[in-house]
């Protein structure tokens, strides 16, 4: 049987999901899309109660030596860590793939 972790998921990926979903609102005119992108992130944040270290080490060096994991969906990256010892996945931010997100973590 997998061991389950608990997700935590940071005011800031929280505030960052909020973001993104307004600026596709707002931008696109795309409501649908946003919606379903919403969806697509949270169904891969929540998987990651089982296995959450299926996903790589960040790319980024800084992140990397903090343990940082990253996931991508679409143009959009997770970062997340993972709490062995307590079995707690962190969700950190989430950003937009284009940006230089190790300045903000």
């Amino acid at each position: 049987m997998a061991i389950k972790y608990t997700i935590k998921i940071s005011l800031a990926a929280n505030n960052d999901l909020n973001e993104i979903f307004t600026y596709i609102t707002d931008v696109s005119d795309a409501e649908q899309t946003a919606f379903n992108l919403m969806r697509e992130i949270q169904d891969m944040i929540l998987s990651l109660g089982e296995m959450p270290g299926r996903f790589g080490i960040s790319r980024e060096p800084m992140l990397a030596k903090r343990g940082y994991r990253r996931i991508t969906i679409k143009k959009y990256v997770i970062l997340y860590t993972i709490d062995e010892k307590n079995k707690i996945v962190n969700v950190a931010r989430i950003f937009h793939g284009s940006m230089d997100y190790a300045k903000y973590i």
